[in-house]
């Protein structure tokens, strides 16, 4: 089926269950809604007010119904978009192995490109590239919702690529259309806000499902590409793994304590621990062979040997298993992770009562590669079927690589103020300092350097702090010690500390980490977040690697030193261009320092979903960072519904992975296969001018004009976004309130996406694009990958933004001094930068060089634009309803609500 059939098909059945479980009229009533909205696009007279009117005569019930039928609409389209490119790739895949950014490609350029051998050899043994997933509150969905979305792509799949009888595609239609009626029955808002561990849950739902195969492809498809390019060269083995921020992540999130960490630790071993345990059962039944056709190795008979004799609770594995030798050793080893998934490790590590070290990955490894090296090839190497229900020896083998018994590694994440807070309070209960909080950042670090040489204070309590706050952070620490004594290293990732500002946060961290006895190990990272950090960051790091203490730590620890770099704060902090260029003059400078101090560098981006939060073409990215800035190592953060678009499905889970690691291969290449030509000086200088003109452009407006926060509470829903319950996560940091300084940077992109103004990832960028020439600005396009990405990833957000629908936000406003004038700003740098963009491009329209985005976002806007309106009319009749009928009340707001999810839905963003 072609896309459009796909989708009449899809919209045809939902037309009829709307017919018959509500009412025929409420599909002609919703498509004349859709009509009006179609003929004001066309720009017909009176449409806009017939659409008005229309809007305005439905009460709450047949708003709620109209708004959840564009809702579901928009769902299914989703869907249908995603299955013909899946259908695309497939046919292209079936045509070319090597089509463009497959990893074969990738190789395949290097040798046509002349790279040596070595020089790919040397890149090959220091790749790593590790995507974190995090639970920011921007998927808007429900779990119980994504399911039932996951079960129609999986009938559409059928549709698309199976030879069906007629009796099964009717099977396959029926399935579809049960899942629509469920779609449509269901409340698609929460009922309460998801624990912390309900975002873990969601989480490993997508390890187990999704990444338990598509890690160990990727790998294979490299280790393929090496022997078929490169012959003689050595393929690596573990380089693609996952870590999670979901119960680790505490900036901000009160609901993040020691014992939400340590439950989400057993929640990650016991998947790893199960899958792996029933793999291990099921390679038994396969490897079934009789001992003396296929005798076992010396190692392998040692191995069994040295476990006799065999607990009594295990002792039957002998009885039945005693002339099968490889069937035996993989029973016991699922025996052992059997045991294992009934260890109690939350009460665990919350213990400190003596304990024994537990089954760990490589008491699994070592007598498996025995396996593997003694068993016939045929049996054991190879790579098993793609939907993982004939496992090998040899996929296992990956899977334990890339994901041990931890499934990810967990990062632990807090806030600096936080962190120096608590050390604050534990130097006053010891007598060491008064307001060590209160002292000059240089005044702190020499004091930190002095105490890390000192032996630990002998009257620090195993429960330090007279403070709540302060006593969950000494928890941590000492849970972190519990976990690396009786696990292992590798279930934790680093320790990242928000709004790092001086080399005192680091060693902040690495005091208290000494303290609790978990520092060896430990990976502190800085993450470095508004424009001054960013640009202090290679200073800080000059000052930290000039610490003894530090430069010793950094050496037990490989001489690797990882740092974040956030794209969210920044572009809040400093607009769209200049937090793009800080960003990148960041890396330089980080990467500059490390070289220097000859550190091995990991850049870890801190990126979201929408372009003013470092979204966009994740491949594209990454080709335009600094040169010698990647050198094979990249980490990144994968945020909220970004998970569920790019990873609900295997097959675009596959393509978007490969691109990663295709554009991580050509970012880290020798100059014979790089891309990215160092910036010419002229460039350099002009967009240093750019930056500082978009800078004062966007805080003259954010945070200098009087009155815009009121301006940006009246013409967006953030209130509403705010009592939505799809995270934990509070929307603003605690004591901050609804202001730019304190509000999260995901419900500041939201609230401004949802009314269609999309501000944060354009405003002030035509002030910077007129502050330079533009035959500079068009060759630096032509030429510059970085500004072009900058620009084309502008283009989206330019063409997602509407400052016609803005409009009838800004008439909820009237309460707001200057809201007019405010707005008659913004839409006039709307059109500066348009203008700007399309001039350096040389286009007629918006995202013409990418058609078919283009067509997909016109196509979808006469579908957005009714939620639009509805939810401007629901907020005014809300906001005008203040003191009457608390039950009215709630019913506005659920439309509201769910007006919020189909904007989202249709935009295909969040925050």
């Amino acid at each position: 089926m072609e896309l459009s059939a796909t989708i009449n098909l899809l919209g045809r059945l939902l037309g009829d269950v709307i017919s018959e479980l509500e009412s025929p009229e409420l599909l002609v009533r919703e498509e004349r809604i859709r009509q009006a909205a179609k003929d004001r696009r066309a720009a017909e007279p009176g449409a806009s007010a017939r659409l008005t009117e229309q809007v305005r005569q439905l009460d709450a019930n047949a708003a709620w119904a109209v708004a959840a039928a564009f809702t579901a609409y928009f769902d299914l389209v989703n869907l249908a978009e995603e299955a013909s490119r899946v259908r695309s790739l497939r046919v292209r895949e079936r045509v070319d192995l090597a089509r463009p950014e497959s990893l074969d490609d990738t190789l395949a350029s290097f040798k046509r490109r002349g790279v040596p051998a070595g020089a790919v050899q040397a890149l090959l043994d220091r790749l790593k590239v590790e995507l974190v997933l995090t639970a920011h509150p921007t998927e808007a969905k429900r779990r119980t919702v994504l399911s039932k979305l996951q079960r129609i792509a999986r009938s559409l799949r059928a549709l698309y690529y199976t030879d069906l009888l007629p009796r099964e595609r009717e099977a396959h239609l029926n399935a579809i259309k049960g899942e629509v009626v469920g779609l449509w029955l269901t409340n698609r808002n929460r009922t309460a806000r998801p624990a912390v561990t309900d975002e873990v849950r969601t989480n490993l739902y997508f390890v187990d499902e999704i990444f338990w195969q598509a890690l160990p492809r990727i790998e294979r498809e490299l280790s393929e590409a090496v022997a078929r390019h490169y012959p003689r060269l050595r393929a690596p083995c573990g380089w693609l793994t996952l870590a999670s921020w979901v119960g680790g992540d505490r900036d901000g999130n009160p609901n993040v304590t020691a014992s939400v960490t340590a439950e989400t630790l057993r929640l990650h071993r016991g998947l790893a621990v199960e899958r792996h345990r029933a793999t291990l059962q099921d390679l038994g039944r396969r490897l079934s062979f009789d001992a003396r056709r296929v005798p076992a190795s010396s190692a392998l008979t040692a191995w069994i040997d040295a476990r006799r004799p065999f607990p009594p609770h295990a002792a039957y594995l002998e009885e039945r298993y005693g002339d099968e030798a490889y069937r035996l050793a993989l029973s016991l080893l699922a025996h052992d992770l059997e045991e294992a998934s009934r260890d109690d490790m939350a009460a665990r590590l919350l213990s400190q009562a003596p304990h024994t070290a537990r089954a760990r990955v490589e008491d699994v490894l070592t007598p498996l590669g025995e396996v593997m090296a003694a068993a016939p090839r045929a049996a054991v190497g190879h790579a098993g079927l793609p939907d993982g229900d004939a496992p090998s020896v040899a996929l296992l083998l990956q899977q334990l690589a890339i994901f041990g018994l931890h499934a990810a590694r967990l990062d632990l994440r807090e806030d600096s103020a936080r962190l120096t807070s608590a050390l604050s309070e534990i130097l006053r209960a010891l007598g060491w300092a008064q307001d060590f909080d209160q002292l000059p950042a240089e005044d702190q670090v020499s004091l930190l350097a002095r105490w890390l040489e000192e032996p630990r204070p002998v009257g620090l309590s195993d429960h330090a702090g007279v403070t709540i706050e302060t006593g969950e952070t000494w928890a941590l620490f000492k849970l972190i010690a519990r976990a690396q004594l009786v696990y292992g290293q590798e279930l934790l990732g680093p320790f990242i500390i928000s709004m790092t500002r001086s080399p005192a946060d680091v060693l902040t961290v690495m005091l208290l980490a000494r303290w609790a006895g978990c520092a060896p190990g430990l990976q502190i990272v800085p993450l470095f977040e508004t424009i001054d950090d960013l640009i202090a960051s290679g200073e800080i790091l000059e000052r930290l690697f000039s610490l003894t203490v530090y430069r010793h730590h950094l050496a037990a620890g490989g001489g690797e030193q990882m740092v974040m770099i956030g794209y969210s704060d920044s572009n809040k902090d400093g607009g769209y261009l200049a937090a793009n260029w800080a960003l990148y003059e960041a890396q330089e400078r980080i990467t500059a320092v490390c070289a220097g101090q000859s550190v091995t560098l990991t850049i870890f981006h801190g990126r979201g979903g929408t372009v003013a939060r470092g979204g966009g073409p994740a491949n594209r990215a990454i080709r335009a960072q600094p040169p010698g800035t990647v050198e094979g190592r990249f980490r990144v953060t994968e945020q909220g519904e970004v998970i569920a678009s790019r990873y609900a499905d295997p097959d675009l889970a596959h393509r978007h992975l490969e691109q990663i690691v295709s554009a991580v291969l050509l970012a880290s290449a020798t100059p014979e296969a790089h891309e990215a030509p160092v910036a010419a000086p002229h460039w350099r200088s002009a967009m240093s001018t750019m930056a500082a003109a978009a800078r004062t452009e966007y805080r003259s407006l954010v945070y200098d004009t009087p009155g815009f926060i009121d301006f940006w509470r009246a013409v967006t829903p953030i209130d509403e976004i705010s009592a939505l319950r799809i995270g934990s996560r509070p929307t603003a940091r605690r004591g901050g309130g609804l202001k730019p300084t304190a509000v999260r940077a995901i419900p500041w992109v939201f609230s401004w996406m949802q009314s269609r103004f999309n501000l944060p990832g354009w405003y002030g960028l035509g002030a910077g694009l007129t502050a330079a020439p533009i035959d500079a600005l068009r060759e630096m396009y032509a030429q510059w990958p970085f500004f072009r990405a900058l620009l084309d990833n502008a283009e989206m957000s330019l063409l997602k933004a509407d400052m016609d629908i803005a409009a009838l936000y800004v008439d909820l406003a009237g309460d707001v001094p200057e809201a007019g004038a405010m707005f008659a700003r913004i839409r006039a740098e709307f059109e500066r930068t348009q203008t700007a963009i399309l001039s350096i491009t040389g286009q007629r329209e918006l995202m013409s060089a990418d058609p078919v985005i283009q067509r997909s976002v016109i196509l979808r806007n006469p579908y957005v634009d009714p939620l639009n309106f509805i939810q401007v009319e629901m907020l005014r009749r809300l906001r005008e309803a203040s003191g009457s009928d608390a039950s009215a009340q709630e019913a506005l707001r659920e439309v509201v609500t769910l007006t919020i999810n189909g904007i989202a839905a249709g935009l295909r963003n969040t925050g």
